[in-house]
């Protein structure tokens, strides 16, 4: 279990137990798929010049820890902004969908215009463990770490925390900042919980992330908290940023419920 996939073919993977998620063993957490859809998209990338801005993942339904298949096409064109898309196969049916803006770098003459976000947060030495009540924890949750600064990832409530994947997405071959970005940004409704998951579980179906640079490091600062409103919808807002500062924003879309 020292890689999230193994690669079966140009657009083919085979995933291990690494990527089985809180909810089954037998289902993958959405971060390591939408990675792989994230590897895809870059591929497309005309040259260097050329990075993604924007990518928004749409979960389709449970992602089986079966054999999957990815397909990625530009579907708007354009010399300095295209539209990518890359669809997620696995069990016969579409699992995961995907969609980017790539857009050409700025030019190094452009003046920077910092936000006001505080410095990022000295990563603390004591590593914690996503814990939640009855999750199956032999998966995705024993190979990504974090360093709490406020809050808790285990507890309810906004959590900061700094995280990072113990393990490749696939054997001998690096991930890229954004790679790195979505398969832990998913996680950010996981660490922010605002209710009681066994009797309100709240299940993303989306994850929507925005980048104006891409995170220098292999740890990623989640700063994320999820809001709850009856008789309306639940939200998972994040601020994202690495050891240099603020790098972009996320969000999740959750299915919230009440059980018993």
């Amino acid at each position: 279990m020292d890689v999230f996939y193994e690669r079966t073919g140009p657009a083919e993977f085979t995933p291990t137990p690494a990527t089985a998620g809180p909810w089954s063993p037998e289902h993958q957490h959405a971060g390591p798929p939408s990675a792989l859809l994230v590897g895809a998209l870059e591929d497309l990338l005309p040259g260097p010049d050329h990075r993604l801005a924007r990518v928004t993942v749409d979960v389709l339904g449970p992602v089986p820890l079966e054999p999957m298949s990815i397909e990625a096409a530009e579907i708007r064109p354009g010399r300095s902004v295209g539209l990518l898309e890359a669809h997620a196969y696995a069990g016969g049916r579409a699992v995961l969908t995907a969609r980017a803006w790539r857009m050409r770098t700025t030019s190094p003459e452009l003046p920077t215009r910092p936000g006001s976000t505080p410095e990022p947060p000295e990563i603390p030495a004591e590593r914690k463990s996503i814990e939640m009540p009855g999750a199956h924890t032999g998966g995705y949750l024993s190979v990504v770490e974090w360093r709490t600064t406020a809050g808790s990832v285990s507890g309810l409530g906004p959590s900061r925390s700094w995280g990072r994947s113990n393990i490749p997405l696939l054997v001998d071959e690096r991930m890229s900042p954004w790679q790195r970005t979505v398969l832990l940004a998913d996680s950010a409704s996981g660490i922010s919980l605002a209710l009681d998951p066994t009797r309100y579980p709240a299940i993303n179906c989306d994850l929507h992330v925005v980048l104006h640079r891409d995170p220098a490091t292999e740890w990623l600062l989640v700063d994320a908290e999820t809001t709850t409103t009856p008789d309306g919808g639940a939200l998972t807002s994040t601020a994202l940023g690495d050891v240099e500062g603020p790098v972009g924003t996320a969000t999740q879309s959750l299915f919230a419920r009440v059980l018993g």
